[in-house]
């Protein structure tokens, strides 16, 4: 009866660490950079916090390292007001003040031209 008692504890213990490592925060846009709307060729989307490992952007796509903390990801299509509250970006770590902003339209070549 002991054995098994340690070995569920045992395994409750595993199922717990397995847990707490892949949890992820979502963080919903909320118009920060809206005064740009309409964006009819996409936008250039920033995800701020120190201390974010990773993340993704709810296209389905991975954001990128950006430098000093932040990630970021080029869309491509139109971009409305009525994204707004629908984006969001979901990531890992754990930072103080995360933001996630809608930086500026693309310009007309669908993307930010890779030279960023």
């Amino acid at each position: 009866m002991r054995k098994l008692l340690v070995l569920a504890l045992s395994a409750m213990a595993v199922v717990g660490l397995v847990g707490s490592a892949s949890a992820s925060t979502t963080i919903t846009w909320t118009g920060q950079g809206s005064e740009s709307l309409p964006c009819a060729d996409g936008g250039h989307w920033v995800l701020t916090g120190k201390g974010i490992t990773s993340a993704t952007i709810s296209f389905g796509q991975p954001m990128y390292q950006n430098g000093g903390g932040s990630w970021a990801f080029d869309s491509v299509g139109p971009i409305s007001a009525s994204m707004i509250g629908t984006v969001s970006a979901t990531y890992d770590g754990t930072p103080k003040n995360p933001q996630f902003v809608l930086s500026h339209c693309n310009a007309g070549d669908g993307g930010y031209g890779g030279g960023y």
